[in-house]
């Protein structure tokens, strides 16, 4: 299989067209399509400098194009050719074991909140990256992060009354109770004393 650099213009054309892009790659396939349409030599050099494949070319350039809201300019490649677009996690917030705020921060001093949960065998979660909303203020990100518990322990405690086996609503209620001294800990007003 040829890479992209070693095709033709026509047949970078219709690897292009025959790609099937999601809704927020779209973008950049169209901008990819006019640079070598337009025979623009620095934007094509631009997205060929992303990968070897069309699909490679399109995830690089939208993780590295997101990238820059948080400050990354370079493109680092990992030893498959993919640009990361994890953030460093700066803290944790620990109810238990599973059921944890993720803060990370990137180097522009952005902070991007995302959770693990688990309320009997249902769980989810996932670590923070470019892909989440970037966040300016610290306390902002602990109160998003526990906004983000407190809804989903809701919804659980809801679905308890019918699946007592995915969510467990003794165990919820821990968890519930748990968050709240979190809550209160990270975002209630400090009394201040002098001496």
């Amino acid at each position: 299989m040829k890479t992209l650099s070693q095709m033709t213009k026509e047949e970078k054309l219709q690897a292009l067209t025959e790609y099937h892009a999601c809704r927020r790659e779209q973008h950049i396939v169209s901008r990819y399509i006019r640079a070598i349409q337009e025979d623009d030599k620095e934007q094509t050099a631009y997205f060929e400098g992303f990968g070897e494949s069309v699909h490679h070319v399109v995830l690089n350039v939208n993780t590295y194009e997101r990238r820059l809201i948080f400050g990354y300019v370079d493109r680092q490649f990992n030893e498959y050719g993919w640009i990361s677009g994890m953030l460093p996690i700066v803290e944790e917030i620990r109810l238990d074991n599973s059921n944890v705020i993720h803060i990370g921060q990137s180097v522009n001093g952005m902070y991007v909140v995302t959770v693990g949960w688990c309320t009997g065998t249902a769980g989810g979660g996932s670590r923070p990256s470019v892909w989440e909303e970037p966040i300016a203020d610290y306390k902002e990100a602990v109160a998003s992060g526990i906004r983000q518990l407190e809804r989903i322990y809701n919804d659980a405690e809801r679905r308890s009354l019918t699946d007592r086996g995915n969510y467990n609503p003794k165990y919820i209620r821990r968890l519930k109770a748990g968050l709240q001294e979190v809550k209160r800990r990270y975002t209630a007003p400090q009394q201040l004393s002098l001496f």
